[in-house]
């Protein structure tokens, strides 16, 4: 049987999660195959990847000016991008780059209230920097690098960069305000970089709560937050300053050290007071939630030996399939519990039911918003290479997090490439898995996108409506209420 670089008769269509879709479509109805619940009323928005070949990004890094005594002119600004640029920038453009930060926000979406029952929406990567968009029209409105009381602005005469930032923030437990981390890198020899933990009031009032020096900035993507305490794991994967000037590519300027500790940061919200301690060496990307038990916080986080996997989610080698076969995409659902008297970190992790063996492998983890900061026992994600051996095998996962491993739950459809969920609770339930995922999927077989609702307590497939075009793999995204 003979297998081709576009995806091969093992998994069609699979190459249509990588493949340019230039299509748009406003305000076109789609058909459930059954009712929806007239309760279920929103709007879901998901995030999707983009490629840059070429250096200067038209739709975002054009400035126009215009000079009434001579012409228009039209000057392209240098902005950093997370994998470089094609053709190289040249040695001052790299530091306009650095200067100016990255445009590519092709990761989340969130919304930080402006006022009673008013939002921004904008749309986050790891870095500082953030957009604001229409979530009607989902155009771009403006750029927003907020400023912070008490930390210096980006710039390399100060010889600070405040760059690394969470795609990730999360709300303050009995507030509006939301809160994420900074990193600030030094460019001065013997000066430290530091970490400043954040207070999101709204798009541009932003509170320091803490900061501290580090000798080198980690690479965080997530962190986790509990009623009194913020969370962050500090993986060794560092920012290796000297390849982050020279070359100005962020993720070719990480440094892995597998022989290093993890750093575990712990701010209390209410005194600011910072606990440093330690555990294994490990990576993390997504952090699943977190809680409290008494004197102890309990953390849950999808974690990797190593971020090898990172590397390899590269269009060439996804395109391949022996490339993206050989490599082991498997997260392990882990559990941290800190005992905040004697400072230890156990560390334990979760096993998979014999029904569903893969279960304690999901990554992209999403739970019932309203048990943030709670004691929970449910989460959703994915699985790739669920057969351990076709990455094109996905599978959508629910992982029973308070021991019963019968209640974990799979759904699987060969030839069907599903992406993260998104859990809606169901009006008025007191159940925390009572409710529905919602799930972009690409049918292979019949080359069509539909978005997939799953009852969230069985993982059986309830309803469905297929789209009018192809939608390419997309990471996150978050169902929004008020956008009806």
């Amino acid at each position: 049987m003979r297998t081709n670089l576009r995806g091969g008769n093992e998994d069609p269509g699979f190459e249509l999660f990588f493949k340019t879709n230039l299509e748009e479509y406003t305000d076109f109805p789609i058909e459930f195959e059954n009712p929806l619940p007239n309760w279920l009323k929103g709007t879901l928005i998901r995030y999707g990847m983009r490629s840059v070949t070429i250096r200067y990004d038209p739709l975002r890094s054009v400035t126009i000016r215009y000079d009434p005594l001579r012409s228009v002119t039209i000057r392209y600004v240098p902005l950093l991008h997370e994998d470089g640029v094609t053709p190289d920038f040249s040695e001052v453009e790299k530091i306009e780059a650095l200067t100016r930060g990255i445009d590519n926000m092709n990761v989340n979406i969130y919304r930080f209230e402006r006022n009673e029952s008013k939002y921004d929406y904008v749309v986050l990567n790891d870095f500082w920097k953030a957009y604001t968009i229409d979530p009607l029209s989902l155009e771009t409105k403006s750029s927003v690098t907020a400023k912070v009381p008490y930390i210096k602005e980006t710039s390399p005469r100060f010889g600070f960069l405040n760059l690394l930032s969470s795609a990730h923030p999360l709300p303050e437990e009995g507030t509006s305000s939301h809160l994420t981390f900074l990193s600030s890198v030094s460019l001065v020899p013997l000066v430290k970089s530091t970490i400043s933990l954040v207070r999101i009031h709204s798009l541009h009032q932003r509170e320091l709560i803490a900061k501290w020096n580090v000798d080198t900035v980690p690479y965080m993507h997530s962190f986790s937050v509990t009623s009194n305490f913020a969370v962050l794991f500090a993986s060794p994967f560092y920012v290796n300053t000297l390849k982050m000037v020279k070359n100005a590519e962020p993720f070719e300027s990480l440094d892995w050290h597998g022989d290093q500790p993890t750093t575990v940061y712990i701010v209390n919200l209410k005194t600011k007071e910072l606990t440093t301690l330690e555990t294994e060496n490990m990576f993390a990307m997504h952090h699943v939630n977190a809680f409290e038990l008494g004197n102890h916080i309990v953390v849950d986080v999808s974690s990797y030996p190593n971020p090898d996997f990172v590397g390899n989610l590269q269009i060439d080698i996804l395109l391949d399939p022996a490339r993206r076969n050989g490599f082991d995409p498997h997260a392990l659902l882990k559990r941290y519990v800190i005992d905040m008297e004697s400072g230890l970190v156990e560390r334990t992790h979760f096993d998979s039911p014999i029904n569903v063996p893969f279960s304690a492998n999901l990554d992209m983890p999403v739970i019932n918003e309203n048990y943030r900061h709670k004691e929970y026992c449910y989460t959703y994600g994915i699985v790739l290479k669920h057969d351990n051996m076709s990455l094109s095998n996905i599978a959508l996962v629910k992982k029973n997090m308070c021991g019963d491993t019968t209640k974990d739950r799979s759904w699987i459809l060969k030839g069907h490439y599903p992406v993260e969920p998104w859990f809606v609770q169901r009006l008025g339930s007191v159940q925390e898995d009572d409710g529905f995922l919602f799930v972009p999927i690409i049918d292979g077989k019949n080359q069509r996108s539909y978005i997939a609702m799953l009852d969230a307590k069985s993982m059986e497939l309830v309803n469905k409506a297929y789209l009018p075009t192809i939608v390419p793999y997309n990471l996150h995204g978050r169902f929004f209420e008020d956008i009806v």
